[in-house]
């Protein structure tokens, strides 16, 4: 097991990150980097969007997109990167999660072009869709479906009720059922309601969880006002050092900074995975050409990594106001961070809360991307028994030890990630086609 954890850490280190950052300047450039310069337009889109009750829109794309990207691992992975890499780390997470943005792009647009109506007219697209459709490889899709399955049950269901059960249990058995069961109950209520409910609650319950969050960041970095100043400057100074590169150590914490800002970027907002073209390939169209309307969610996607890197940013410069010891658990850093923030041990008790609905998001979100899978087959009554399989296995995330999962969902991952990278490369002059239309 340890021989395939290095191998796969290796694989990423030297295969994926480097063709995901590759594809994110080929397209930032050949695009003009529309990150930068469409924010604005991707907000309008987000904001002016009129659906009818019960039917995806783009406010509720971005909120499941964002939704599954703030899982229990993006607050510890923040506070993970300032200690293994430094606070310069938290700079470079947010030049990485804004670089990649422009592959969430690709994916949403992608995803709309080659989108097609089942199921009572519903629309789907993803992935899938477009790797079946774009470049003519059944099994390539049909790859993309396995690791998508995979993916949900082990980093989207396994590893969250893990990550959610250790934050509030003491392993007593008896609250380790109560947490389960916190989780499973509601999740099985909402996925039994279908796509209406998916997006009621997505869009309600991500934006207040969200805003919730940053409120107590805010209210806690107000608190040590005094040391805002000083820790924007550990980050910028962390991040290039170039005052003293002649170094040997400050070299070293220059690379570890762009090493954990880079990974942890890329991982903190799903770049690359392709489930932004899910969520937008899920929205109808019936007032423009297709052209247009893959160019319009490809704007519209932008905007998730975007908030998911503020709210990265965020956390890091709390914690680094803070200085909390770093030499912990990541949880316990983040717990450890509210404390000296709010100067009272029972905000410690907010990390375990934010924990369990970030958790929560993301576990339901990924069930949801999975089971387009069954769509894309043309068994969409199958869906119905993953739901039960992924609800079952809610209770079992929180008793099972987390070094099998993780290392089956590093798999799924990296396997997503290799063939969508894959598909987005072959299908890149069609996705500046529908881009240089505009």
């Amino acid at each position: 097991m340890a021989n395939l954890d290095t191998f796969l850490s290796y694989f990423v280190i030297l295969c994926i990150f480097p063709a995901l950052l590759g594809i994110s300047i080929y397209l930032s450039w050949r695009l003009k980097w529309p990150q930068l310069r469409s924010l604005g337009n991707a907000l309008r889109n987000m904001l002016t969007d009129k659906k009818r009750k019960g039917e995806m829109s783009n406010f509720a794309a971005v909120a499941a997109i964002v939704g599954g990207n703030l899982g229990a691992g993006t607050i510890a992975g923040t506070a993970l990167a300032i200690a293994t890499g430094g606070p310069g780390a938290i700079f470079w997470m947010v030049v990485i999660a804004t670089l990649g943005s422009v592959v969430k792009l690709a994916c949403a647009s992608l995803g709309v072009f080659y989108q097609e109506k089942q199921h009572h007219d519903r629309c789907i697209g993803g992935p899938m869709f477009y790797i079946k459709k774009g470049i003519s490889s059944h099994g390539m899709s049909l790859c993309y479906c396995v690791f998508l399955i995979g993916a949900s049950l082990t980093v989207g269901n396994l590893v969250q009720t893990h990550a959610f059960v250790y934050a509030f249990s003491d392993g007593n058995f008896v609250t380790q059922t109560l947490c389960a069961l916190l989780l499973a109950v509601p999740i099985a209520i909402i996925l039994s309601g279908g796509l209406k409910r998916f997006v009621t609650f997505m869009s309600c319950g991500v934006p207040i969880m969200g805003i919730v969050y940053i409120i107590a960041c805010l209210i806690g970095l107000y608190i040590m006002r005094d040391r805002l100043g000083s820790a924007l400057g550990e980050i910028f100074r962390g991040a290039f050092s170039l005052s003293s590169m002649g170094s040997g150590s400050a070299g070293i914490m220059l690379v570890r900074a762009l090493r954990e800002g880079t990974s942890r970027g890329l991982f903190a907002t799903d770049i690359g995975l392709g489930l932004a073209g899910i969520a937008h390939g899920s929205i109808s169209n019936s007032q423009c050409s297709p052209e247009q309307h893959a160019r319009e969610q490809g704007i519209t996607a932008l905007l998730a990594p975007i908030l998911v890197a503020i709210l990265c940013f965020i956390t890091g410069i709390l914690i680094v106001c803070a200085a909390p010891n770093l030499n912990q658990d990541a949880s316990k850093i983040c717990v450890d961070t509210f404390v000296a923030a709010f100067r009272t041990p029972r905000a410690g008790w907010l990390i375990p809360i934010i924990i369990y609905f970030f958790s929560f998001t993301t576990i339901l979100a990924w069930a949801w991307f999975a089971e387009y899978t069954f769509f894309f087959l043309h068994r969409a009554r199958w869906r119905y028994y993953y739901r039960l399989l992924f609800i079952a296995m809610i209770p079992v995330g929180a008793f099972m030890d987390t070094s099998l999962p993780w290392t089956i969902a590093d798999i799924c991952i990296d396997g997503l990630l290799l063939t969508n990278l894959l598909a987005i490369f072959l299908l890149r002059h069609k996705v500046l086609s529908i881009h240089s239309a505009a």
